[in-house]
């Protein structure tokens, strides 16, 4: 079978409205071939004539290199695609062709609409478009929520993985892509830490200051040391974390239904978290469901302030005891993390 992974430079305003991006045209082209049997790699990249503005804009110039008399030279779209339906081969044999988000597909959607319309040729997206898989949504079931707004080269520097090339090349993002798709796919712990990293962000950073710099140490040590202990340290300061938040919500507005949603998008990351199979993350499995009990119980208004404050520290006292029979003794931890 084949995976492919592709990727395309759109030339569209900087304001990126929907307007924007139905109106953008695609000006470059950048496909990987993996044969998943044997290995081998084949690599497809053109230019693209633009349909609509022929005319590059400024910040589409310096973010690609692409320049003015590049795409005035270009093939046209409809040449482009039909050598790349070529290059693509028998459809049967395709497993997925993988895109990093949805803009490509909508972009890709768009452009070849407008140009069959323009230029009356058949639509070259019609019987691959059931192909297409958004490797954000692919990795988003393993509990990697972080993929949604973290760059490509930042997810390979998590992963320990060099970027190759440049970005916004089409045909390096195209090959980074697969090179992330296949980490993934392979490396439970490079899995586990992209699922750490969630919440490796406001407000836990802010109630937390030294969770971030702990993060990047257990990086570096678990490529250089894949031990228990450096599972157990991270898993500890982030405990340690949801402990100070689910503490610091305990005299919200009850009523106040966006802070009810906030709170249940940070119970996510809670949900995730506890999945992981190393070091003390198995200690938020009970914490989670308490706390997704107490919410949902809070969102259909049947529980009073008093009953809510009365839940949480119920709840605190659960995790704290869990905690002491694991031999962590979070007072201490508290004390000597801050």
């Amino acid at each position: 079978m084949k995976k492919i992974y592709i990727d395309f430079e759109m030339n569209m305003a900087s304001t990126r409205t929907k307007k924007d991006m139905i109106d953008a045209d695609i000006i470059a082209i950048g496909a990987i071939k993996y044969d998943t049997d044997t290995g081998e790699i084949e690599k497809f990249k053109s230019l693209i004539q633009p349909i609509t503005n022929l005319n590059i804009f400024t910040h589409i110039q310096e973010l690609t290199n692409i320049t003015q008399e590049d795409i005035s030279n270009a093939p046209s779209y409809e040449e482009v695609m039909r050598n790349f339906k070529q290059w693509l081969g028998e459809l049967y044999h395709i497993e997925g062709i993988y895109t990093f988000g949805n803009l490509d597909l909508m972009c890709f959607n768009n452009t070849d609409k407008k140009s069959s319309n323009k230029h009356n040729h058949p639509r070259f997206i019609n019987n691959i478009k059931s192909l297409f898989v958004d490797i954000k949504d692919k990795y988003i079931h393993y509990g990697i929520r972080c993929i949604n707004y973290v760059s490509l080269k930042n997810l390979l520097d998590c992963a320990n993985v060099k970027f190759y090339g440049e970005a916004h090349d089409p045909l390096y993002d195209a090959y980074n892509l697969f090179i992330l798709d296949k980490t993934l796919e392979n490396s439970e712990e490079t899995r586990n830490i992209l699922t750490i990293k969630d919440i490796i962000r406001p407000p836990f950073t802010i109630i937390n200051e030294n969770l971030e710099c702990t993060f990047e140490e257990y990086k570096i040590n678990l490529y250089k040391n894949n031990s228990d202990e450096v599972h157990k340290a991270i898993s500890i300061e982030v405990l340690k974390t949801i402990r100070i938040y689910i503490e610091s919500i305990k005299h919200i507005d009850i009523y106040n239904i966006d802070i009810l949603r906030d709170i249940n998008r940070k119970l996510e990351v809670i949900n995730n978290l506890k999945d992981i199979k190393v070091g003390y993350f198995f200690l938020l499995e009970n914490l989670y469901f308490d706390m997704k009990d107490l919410f949902d119980d809070l969102m259909l208004y049947k529980v009073t302030p008093i009953e809510y404050k009365e839940e949480i520290e119920t709840i605190m006292t659960l995790f704290n005891e869990e905690l002491l029979y694991e031999g962590i003794d979070f007072g201490y931890v508290l004390e000597e993390s801050c």
